[in-house]
């Protein structure tokens, strides 16, 4: 009796889950973007800059990515660390960079590779973010290579991408709770299972790192600084939307599968997806602040959720990704934050968000305002196909 009880709560559960991504239910008790602490209605991009997003900023960063010690480093610098060779069939040239800095802990640095198109203009770069050595970035390893960089697709349409090593910026899992390298040493805190409540986490600053490498994009000449994007997976997913978010200098931010904590929606009844509990076991990669959320994230009692973060891109460019099999990552949840923050670009903005007549079909990208979106066929994973979708989308914005 007792095992056919199971398969039928299974079956239920099942069920329930196909059904959810068919027809997602509605978000509920979202947080309001558009008023302010005070109660007072935002109609204005006055409104916005001056009183709301300060609001904004200042509440994810103290409640959930912490606040930052340093932004650039007074000796921050940078150095070429062989001469720049030609690749693909000299279509493109790659440079190797190292950044270096110091503070109260010391000496630190981080690496990165660069692929340059040859072109007769500067070119929009991509910075992308992963825990892959930017040696080889763009190598196939296997059947199915993590985090590869289809640096061949890049450099044939025009762009140039960056490949860094966030591990070099901040250790993820495994060792010992006390940095011994990367910024947490150098700026702290050390101790990251002993922070006070809103000091900074792994995932603010792996986005930190991303913001150096655009400090170095400013001054090489082959490179158009004003066209620069964030990019990442899954928690660099998360990261890229950190970094565009309060580091306005990237013209576009791009999220894959980012998720909970990244682009979903929490106030909305996904029960195969990640949120905050799950999310929390990882205590390194947000402020402590954000622990006490736990259980709060479909309720009304929480006073945020991601499409605020979304917002703070605004009047920027920004696309968000989804997989189809990747459950987790909740892909109704993400596309349900696009559109709730999509009106900061049109109301405050007078500029096309999101433009979509419901969630769309697998591998059909909407791309026709400032905010894109696609589902694509497939894993938790960035794909060459996810790859031209974000070069169309910043082809169509004159990149």
């Amino acid at each position: 009796m007792k095992k056919v009880y199971v398969s039928i709560c299974l079956a239920v559960v099942s069920a329930a889950a196909f059904a959810e991504f068919k027809t997602a239910p509605e978000p509920k008790d979202v947080p309001e973007l558009l008023k302010t602490a005070s109660g007072e209605t935002v109609s204005t991009r006055e409104q916005w800059e001056t009183v709301r997003r300060p609001e904004i900023v200042k509440m994810l960063l103290e409640e959930e990515y912490g606040v930052r010690p340093v932004e650039r480093p007074a000796d921050l610098s940078f150095a070429e660390t062989a001469a720049p060779e030609e690749c693909y069939d000299g279509k493109a040239v790659r440079k190797r960079i190292r950044a270096t800095y110091s503070g109260p802990g010391g000496k630190g640095e981080m690496n990165f590779s660069v692929w340059i198109p040859k072109r007769a203009t500067p070119s929009p770069v991509f910075i992308h973010s992963s825990p892959r050595p930017s040696e080889t970035a763009d190598k196939v390893d296997g059947p199915r290579p993590v985090y590869w960089l289809p640096v061949d697709d890049i450099v044939s349409r025009g762009f140039a991408v960056a490949a860094y090593c966030n591990q070099e910026v901040a250790e993820d899992w495994g060792g010992a709770n006390v940095a011994t390298s990367g910024v947490f040493k150098v700026f702290g805190p050390q101790d990251l299972l002993n922070r006070k409540p809103t000091e900074w986490g792994i995932i603010s600053a792996w986005a930190w790192g991303m913001s150096r490498i655009l400090d170095w994009v400013e001054t090489e000449p082959l490179l158009d600084a004003k066209k620069a994007a964030a990019v990442g997976l899954s928690r660099n997913g998360k990261t890229a939307l950190v970094a565009g978010a309060f580091d306005t200098r990237f013209a576009m931010t791009v999220s894959c599968c980012s998720g909970c904590s990244g682009a979903k929606l929490n106030h909305m009844v996904l029960w195969e997806s990640e949120h905050i509990k799950d999310i929390m076991v990882a205590k390194k990669w947000f402020a402590p602040n954000y622990a006490k959320y736990v259980g709060m994230d479909r309720t009304s009692k929480m006073p945020f959720d991601q499409h605020f973060l979304l917002a703070l891109v605004a009047p920027r460019l920004l696309y968000v990704s989804s997989a189809s099999e990747d459950a987790w990552a909740g892909q109704r949840g993400e596309f349900a934050a696009l559109e709730l923050a999509s009106p900061v670009w049109k109301r405050l903005y007078g500029i096309p968000g999101l433009i979509a007549h419901g969630f769309p079909k697998i591998d059909v990208p909407l791309n026709a305002g400032n905010l894109g979106y696609h589902l694509r066929d497939g894993f938790h994973d960035i794909t060459r196909y996810d790859w031209r979708c974000y070069m169309d989308f910043a082809e169509g914005r004159g990149w």
